[in-house]
Order: structure tokens, then C-alpha cells, then sequence
């Protein structure tokens, strides 16, 4: 396990990083894998296992039309890129047999696509020649509030991942009525270019218009009205679309 205490937006946050199930690998032997993904695998020779579910992709999105193995890929329309997003769920065992058992804390951990923690929607990218060509990870939106407020720190997670240094980072400054969320606004997209890997982290904390900490017409406090989320890719930068 690794502790790192890092700021964000001047507020000290201690990150734990675990290289667990679902977690970012931390060997230098596996960089750039997220739980066997890595680019340069061929669909056809890719296994399910530690699998429970593949679906053609929508960008981060909800899955679409099922799949059956990553070599049935190009079921899936490609995108402005040229690539086929297939959208993986990590095995849900856990979940299942804890549902059996009726105790929800054999679980605790263990359900879902989680990255760092964090749930995500998990997506790998092939070319027509079923060469995996990019990895794709959002944090998920169907998360509890809890979850989702937390969803902007998977990015601090990304970015110490793959070593602090080198990034290049461009806050952008609040959109017409967006606002801070208990003061903290981020809005921040970062880059890095690594020997055959390019890589983006963009990550959202903040209100959009219209959304308040305290109902205008009620005065209570309102629940999950922010924006919190993460986005990452790792992009095969010798990739040419056809």
C-alpha cells in the first residue's frame, strides 16, 4: 500500500493507493495496465477471464449492444477516431455470492469496476485490425453522491500513478454560472506524453448553473447537485486512423 498527501486546490488530502483487485497496478513491469489491459493486445488472443461483462461502448457512457469476446469487437461502430470501444466490467462474483450468503460485507470492496477505489466505466479501444489502441476510464455517474463527490480525486490517483512530474496542466477558468463546491472549483486538464503512450486527465469539481448547495425555494440542503468526475486516456500515439 502507498500513502501520498497531496493538494488540491490548497485543501491537504492523504490518497492511498492500493495495488488490490480493481486497483492500478504499481509494478514498473506492468505500467500502463489496468487490470491486464494494456496497449498492443490483440483482441483476438484476449481472455475473459476476470471479466463478468462486455458491450460495445458510448464514450464513457451506459454499455450498449452485448458482446460475447473482445474479438467480436467490430460489432461495435467506430468512433470519430476510427477505433471500436469495447466496455468492460471487472468480474462480479463478489457480489453475487454475498447476495447468496445474505451478507452484503463479504462484498465490501469487491463489487463493481472500481479503479483506486473509485467505480469507473472501463473501456479498451481497438483498430480495425483488433490491435488494442487505447484505454478509456470515466468515473461512473450512477455512483452514490458520496461516491460521485469524491470521483474528481481518481484523477490525483492517475497522475501519481504514472509519476507527478512531466504533466502539463491548464486550469480553465468557471464557465458562465458555474461556481465552487464548499469553495474548492476544479477544472483542470492535464497531459503527458510517455515512450509510446500518450495520456490526458481531465477532472471536474464544481456547480453548474442552476445547481445550489441550499435549495432556494426550501432552504434545506441539497443532495448530489455538483459536478465531480474524472476522465483518463491512454492513447497508442503511433496510431493512425485509416
Amino acid at each position: 500500500m502507498i500513502v501520498r498527501r497531496v493538494a488540491i486546490a490548497g485543501v491537504a488530502t492523504v490518497l492511498v493507493i492500493a495495488a488490490t483487485r480493481g486497483g492500478l497496478a504499481q509494478t514498473p513491469s506492468s505500467e500502463g495496465e489496468i487490470h491486464g489491459l494494456r496497449l498492443g493486445l490483440r483482441a483476438a488472443a484476449m481472455t475473459l477471464a476476470g471479466w463478468g461483462q462486455l458491450a460495445c461502448g458510448s464514450n464513457g457512457g451506459p454499455p450498449r449492444q452485448d458482446l460475447d469476446t473482445w474479438a467480436d469487437f467490430k460489432k461495435c461502430p467506430p468512433e470519430a477516431s476510427g477505433l471500436h470501444e469495447v466496455a468492460a466490467r471487472f468480474d462480479d462474483e463478489a457480489e453475487y455470492v454475498a447476495k447468496a450468503l445474505g451478507v452484503p460485507a463479504y462484498a465490501a470492496g469487491r463489487i463493481g469496476t472500481r479503479v483506486a477505489g473509485h467505480p469507473v466505466v472501463l473501456s479498451a479501444l481497438f483498430d480495425d485490425g483488433g490491435i488494442l489502441r487505447s484505454i478509456r476510464m470515466v468515473s461512473d455517474p450512477r455512483a452514490t453522491p458520496v461516491e460521485r463527490r469524491m470521483a474528481h480525486l481518481l484523477g490525483v490517483a492517475v497522475i501519481n500513478r504514472y509519476g507527478a512530474d512531466g504533466w502539463t496542466c491548464a486550469d480553465l477558468p468557471p464557465a458562465e454560472g458555474e461556481s465552487a463546491v464548499g469553495g474548492v472549483f476544479i477544472k483542470r486538464h492535464c497531459e503527458k506524453t510517455l515512450p509510446g503512450r500518450a495520456l490526458t486527465v481531465e477532472t471536474h469539481f464544481l456547480r453548474k448553473p442552476g445547481q445550489h448547495d441550499i435549495d432556494p425555494e426550501t432552504g434545506e440542503y441539497t443532495h448530489g447537485e455538483f459536478e465531480s468526475w474524472t476522465r483518463f486516456e491512454l492513447f497508442d500515439p503511433s496510431y493512425r486512423k485509416p
